[in-house]
């Protein structure tokens, strides 16, 4: 039987939300990052369009499969510490016109 080797990721406190660990292989640590990071600039950008469309966009450069849900775990995890921070939701998109 072949053991998976598991790792963590680890996400700091930020916005006065606590901190938090999450198992995954090593393989996905890069995409838990990236993804922390890529919401972190959303975050950041005053001048953000739609959330989903960057989550969307982003995901697309991971394969399918534990990178993919390690970028999307990274991304939501950051977002949710800031709706569940004293700081509370209060960014506000500002572009918001939608084309597909």
């Amino acid at each position: 039987m072949i053991e998976r080797q598991q790792h963590f990721a680890y996400l700091p406190a930020h916005d006065g939300h606590q901190a938090a660990t999450f198992g995954l292989s090593a393989n996905c640590q890069a995409s838990f990052t990236h993804g922390v990071h890529q919401a972190q600039a959303w975050l950041d950008d005053g001048n953000s369009g739609w959330l989903w469309t960057g989550l969307l966009l982003e995901r697309q450069q991971f394969p399918a499969g534990a990178q993919r849900h390690a970028f999307e775990l990274g991304f939501l995890s950051r977002i949710h510490q800031r709706l569940c921070s004293p700081l509370g939701g209060g960014h506000l998109a500002r572009r918001t016109e939608l084309r597909l």
